[in-house]
């Protein structure tokens, strides 16, 4: 008797660690403000009026969690879809892919970069590759002039052994950082920076404020894409503002949220997510809290975070465009 006391103690306490473990991870945190006082310009400049730009969706993969585990607060019983995602986006000046999702050789890569809880944890289901996409649709590499990523995560970067002769666009911080940390982070996969063959162009801002953001790029000189830095989720990351000839503008954020909806209520990913994903935590928060800012200032914008299936989805499949 006294033997199945302790047991039942036992299994009560590891219950309980269990359940305090769960509920430390994912009751509701939310970003009321910066660590520091902001004077900001939330809107956005008029969005130009004669854009040529056409864009296009794509998805290479996928993944079904629990909406809990994609941002605290999130419902345990609501399915989220994580995409691994890309879009074509034509200029009369340029064609290019932004991001990109999973290439051909994804799951050779999972096995040599990933131990066993790390290949499960990232698991996902591969479906149509950008260059399968772009051959199905009488396309090729030598139709896409350059590639911008947000960052260089695996789940970014992983296009890159495809388009090994089109130039990859990053920041120059963004790259000596991945390289630096490359062993030692999950998140990037060393094979992917520092291929000889691999053609890197660096993306400098040079121009002036852009709405909230001290400097931006104008890619084209006529205010249809506009690169912003978003350092916080990588060193170097970057966001896109896209607008495209229907009118409809577009903001392409990266991974500094997965879900739109944590970005509406300013709930930023688990603790145990951010440890393993986000290189600083605390501007990742400020980076949230001003996305939630620009939402409500820009009403008609559309913030895509890339790995949000249900935002993702609003925006024509390639070979369709907006």
């Amino acid at each position: 008797m006294k033997k199945r006391y302790i047991s039942a103690l036992a299994a009560g306490a590891i219950v309980l660690i269990i359940g305090s473990l769960i509920t430390y991870q994912t009751w509701p945190r939310t970003i009321e403000g910066p660590r520091e006082p902001m004077e900001l310009i939330l809107e956005f400049p008029p969005a130009p009026q004669n854009s040529e730009i056409r864009i296009s969706q794509f998805s290479t993969g996928h993944n079904i969690s629990p909406e809990a585990l994609i941002y605290t607060g999130g419902n345990f019983f609501e399915q989220h879809q994580s995409v691994y995602s890309g879009f074509v986006v034509e200029h009369p000046q340029s064609t290019f892919i932004l991001e990109g999702g999973i290439g051909t050789n994804i799951a050779r890569e999972h096995a040599e970069n990933f131990d066993f809880f790390y290949e499960n944890l990232f698991a996902y289901t591969a479906t149509e590759t950008a260059k399968e996409l772009l051959a199905a649709n009488g396309k090729s590499q030598s139709d896409v002039d350059f590639i911008a990523l947000t960052h260089l995560h695996w789940d970014h970067a992983a296009i890159i052994p495809d388009f090994l002769d089109t130039p990859i666009l990053v920041t120059e911080n963004e790259l000596e950082v991945a390289r630096e940390k490359a062993l030692e982070n999950q998140s990037y996969f060393q094979e992917y920076l520092i291929n000889p063959e691999t053609e890197w162009e660096f993306l400098e801002f040079t121009d002036g404020p852009y709405g909230p953001f001290d400097k931006s790029k104008d890619m084209f000189g006529d205010q249809s894409v506009i690169a912003v830095p978003m350092e916080g989720h990588t060193a170097g990351s970057m966001g896109f503002v896209v607008t495209a000839a229907s009118g409809k503008r577009y903001f392409f954020i990266g991974d500094t949220s997965w879900s739109i909806e944590a970005i509406e209520k300013a709930h930023p990913r688990l603790p145990f997510a951010e440890n393993i994903v986000d290189h600083d935590v605390p501007m990742v928060h400020d980076q949230l809290w001003l996305l939630q800012q620009i939402m409500k200032a820009n009403p008609d914008l559309m913030v895509v975070p890339t790995h949000d299936g249900n935002v993702v989805k609003q925006i024509s499949a390639y070979p369709a465009f907006e």
